[in-house]
């Protein structure tokens, strides 16, 4: 099917991109990340087009990216702007393609599609991330040996969590869950409340203070193409409303790195023990090792037991009630990037690696 090209994505975290150089593949393309003097994000391809070398072997000085072979230097927009041989001529076509590139939420996004229709207002919205009087995140990244959709659909089926995820199940299993899917526009919501259920999960396990054994619980998902997924997670007391209770909200950001291997990228929030850094290393820890030791295995074995086919529903599989939020995403998903397609008249684009 593909990839959807006019959408931001994220391809590192804001952290990783610092004095060297940064090389990724996204959607089936060669970057390397960098700063400019100014400390702004550049995405640029991969690739030297001198002798072909990746340009991420080579080193950043004073904001300007030099190759590593023979020094040829780029600056912010992928033009050559110095060559130290002969009369110093900038070699005709020694220019790099440039992909536009922000830094907001402690990630590094970038657009993959026409430069031309890059626009900030299609970013998606997480206010948590942004509100540091309320909230204290921490930022994750984890490399997936498997298709960018199963990761989606991983996180828009959260029934597994009974079955995977000890730290989180309760003694009622799925039967404790009052589930709520619908579609609203292009926006697929999964909700799972969790009414008067002993207390488990992270806010159970890391953040309750209450004498109380009980809570409502909740992890509520919604996703908006082509892999933003924005999940409320959190506990109150027995019936009390949200605003007093526990708020860990999260930011999970699905990038396909190519039809068989995908970035993922996750962010969770906290309202609670705002400046306690020890419970900030604590947290991420925790919430990396699910995913690193739990969540990631199972992908990776159902994309190897898939074979060499990414595209899940071509195999026919059995679906069952959870299934519903995922398969709206991938009706969604594979419509916007037909339209694209269509609108682009790029016979070309969003082709997938035939290997992986």
């Amino acid at each position: 099917m593909g990839y959807l090209r006019n959408a931001w994505y994220v391809g590192a975290l804001s952290r990783e991109v610092n004095e060297q150089p940064l090389g990724r593949v996204i959607l089936d393309e060669s970057l390397v990340f960098f700063r400019a003097a100014d400390g702004s994000p550049v995405a640029v391809a991969d690739r030297c087009p001198h002798r072909f070398v990746p340009l991420s072997l080579g080193k950043v000085k004073h904001g300007e990216l030099e190759c590593g072979y023979h020094g040829l230097r780029f600056g912010r927009d992928g033009i050559c702007i110095a060559n130290p041989h002969g009369n110093n001529a900038i070699p005709r076509g020694a220019n790099l393609r440039h992909y536009p590139a922000l830094e907001r939420y402690g990630f590094i996004w970038i657009w993959t599609g026409d430069i031309e229709r890059a626009d900030e207002s299609r970013m998606p919205v997480f206010p948590f991330l942004d509100s540091p009087d309320q909230f204290t995140a921490v930022h994750g990244y984890l490399p997936v040996a498997g298709n960018y959709q199963l990761v989606v659909d991983n996180l828009l089926d959260l029934s597994h969590v009974e079955f995977l995820h000890p730290m989180f199940s309760q003694a009622e299993g799925v039967a404790g869950h009052r589930t709520e899917f619908f579609q609203d526009g292009d926006v697929v919501v999964a909700n799972r409340w969790k009414p008067n259920v002993p207390l488990q999960g992270l806010a159970g396990h890391m953040f309750w203070t209450s004498p109380s054994t009980r809570s409502d619980a909740r992890s509520n998902m919604r996703w908006s193409a082509p892999g933003y997924l924005n999940f409320d997670l959190g506990a109150t007391e027995v019936g009390a409303t949200v605003e007093e209770g526990i708020c860990l909200p999260n930011a999970h950001l699905v990038t396909p790195e190519t039809e068989f291997k995908s970035h993922y990228f996750w962010s969770i929030a906290r309202n609670r023990l705002l400046d306690d850094e020890a419970m900030s290393a604590r947290l991420h820890d925790v919430v990396d090792r699910i995913f690193r030791t739990e969540d990631g295995p199972i992908i990776e074995a159902q994309q190897r037991s898939m074979g060499l086919t990414s595209d899940l529903m071509s195999l026919h599989p059995v679906t069952l009630d959870p299934d519903i939020p995922a398969m709206r995403a991938r009706r969604i998903l594979a419509r916007r990037i037909e339209e694209e397609h269509q609108a682009s008249g790029r016979k070309d684009l969003g082709r997938a690696s035939a290997v992986a």
